[in-house]
C-alpha cells in the first residue's frame, strides 16, 4: 500500500461522516453547509489517486455547492442557465479526462447529482441522489477509492433512513392536523 491510497481513504473516511451528517437536517442551508466540505475530502480522496475524472467533477461540485449555499443563504433561486452551464462543466471535464470506459459512469453520475442538487425541496433531493450514488460505487471501487465506495453505500443507508424518517414526520403531522 503506498501513502497516497491510505491517504485516500482516510480522506474518504472523512468525506462519509460529513456527508452522513448532511442528511440528517431537514434545511436545505444547513445540508449544503456540510456538503461543501464533504465534497472537498472527496475530491482530495480521488486526486490523492490521480483519479481525474471523479477528483475534477468533484472539484467541479464544490463550486456547484458553494454557489447554492450563497443562493440559499440571500434566499434566491439559482437561474436555469446555472444548471447548464455545471451540467456542461461536468461533461467537458469528462471528455477531457476521458481515461476508459469507467469514466463514463462517473459523467452521467455527476449529471444527476447536478440535477438532484437544483431541487428546491430536500426531501426530493434525498431521493433523487439514490440512483447516482448507486452508480458510482461501481466507479469508485473500479477506482480503488475504497472508502469513497463506502461512502456511496453508507449515504444509501442514511439516504433511505431520512427519507422513511421524514416521511414518518410528515405523516403524523397530517394525522394531527386531522
Amino acid at each position: 500500500m503506498t501513502w497516497q491510497f491510505i491517504l485516500a481513504q482516510v480522506l474518504g473516511l472523512i468525506a462519509l461522516v460529513l456527508v452522513c451528517i448532511s442528511y440528517s437536517y431537514n434545511t436545505r442551508k444547513i445540508f449544503l453547509f456540510y456538503q461543501i466540505i464533504a465534497n472537498i475530502f472527496y475530491a482530495a480522496s480521488f486526486l490523492a489517486l490521480g483519479v481525474l475524472v471523479g477528483g475534477l467533477s468533484t472539484v467541479i461540485s464544490i463550486f456547484r455547492v458553494v454557489l447554492l449555499y450563497i443562493c440559499e443563504k440571500l434566499n434566491k433561486k439559482p437561474s436555469k442557465i446555472i444548471f447548464i452551464l455545471f451540467s456542461s462543466f461536468y461533461l467537458i471535464s469528462g471528455i477531457i479526462f476521458y481515461e476508459n470506459a469507467l469514466d463514463i459512469i462517473a459523467i452521467i453520475s455527476y449529471e444527476i447529482f447536478n440535477f438532484a442538487m437544483f431541487v428546491k425541496n430536500i426531501n426530493m433531493v434525498r431521493i433523487l441522489m439514490l440512483p447516482p450514488n448507486i452508480m458510482i460505487i461501481t466507479y469508485n471501487i473500479l477506482s480503488l477509492t475504497y472508502t469513497n465506495a463506502i461512502l456511496d453505500f453508507i449515504e444509501i443507508l442514511v439516504l433511505i433512513i431520512t427519507i422513511i424518517k421524514f416521511r414518518k414526520n410528515d405523516v403524523k403531522k397530517i394525522k394531527y392536523l386531522l
